[in-house]
Order: structure tokens, then C-alpha cells, then sequence
């Protein structure tokens, strides 16, 4: 079963250094004008099981827009046996304030 966080979350699981990978699933032009520091940008069209193989290991957090895909994401891998979350609130379009 994946889990689906808040942005808090994310922020608390990166401070206490627990292995994630953060997958942006935005396109490169909206992951350009703003991303989280060390997200990976995978736009969602170009998702594939191949493409994750060398975050295996660590929990994928994903993200997107408004959080449709990401949960769609974190869902299908979970079933292929990734251990996945989604950011339930979607990745702000600019730096927040």
C-alpha cells in the first residue's frame, strides 16, 4: 500500500534523512520554473519501471500539479513492488514565500 504525504511530511522525511527520491512529474518547463532541491524530473508520459530501477531501494515520493498522477503513479508501482507515496497537495508552481 502506498501512503499519500503532505508537503510537512516530505520536508520532515528529508531532515531526518530517510532514503527517498523525490519523482517530479511535471513537464521540464514547469519542473524548470520551480522544483524541490534533488528532485528527479521524470515527466509522467515518460514513466516507466526501466527508467526507476536504480531508486529500487529507497521510497519514491511523486509529485505533480495537482497530485492526479502522482497518485496514480505511487499506486501502479506499489503493485510492481516499489515502495511509493504521493504528495497529495501537488508541487507549488513557483518557490513558496
Amino acid at each position: 500500500m502506498f501512503s499519500v504525504i503532505s508537503i510537512n511530511e516530505l520536508e520532515r522525511m528529508i531532515k531526518a534523512g530517510e532514503d527517498l527520491v523525490f519523482i517530479d512529474l511535471r513537464r521540464a518547463g514547469e519542473y524548470e520554473a520551480f522544483h524541490f532541491p534533488g528532485a528527479v524530473n521524470i515527466p509522467y508520459q515518460l514513466l516507466n519501471q526501466e527508467r526507476l530501477m536504480p531508486y529500487r531501494g529507497s521510497l519514491l515520493v511523486f509529485g505533480c500539479e495537482h497530485g492526479g498522477k502522482s497518485m496514480r503513479a505511487a499506486r501502479d508501482l506499489n503493485r510492481r513492488g516499489f515502495r511509493t507515496a504521493s504528495l497529495g497537495c501537488g508541487i507549488p508552481t513557483r518557490k513558496p514565500d
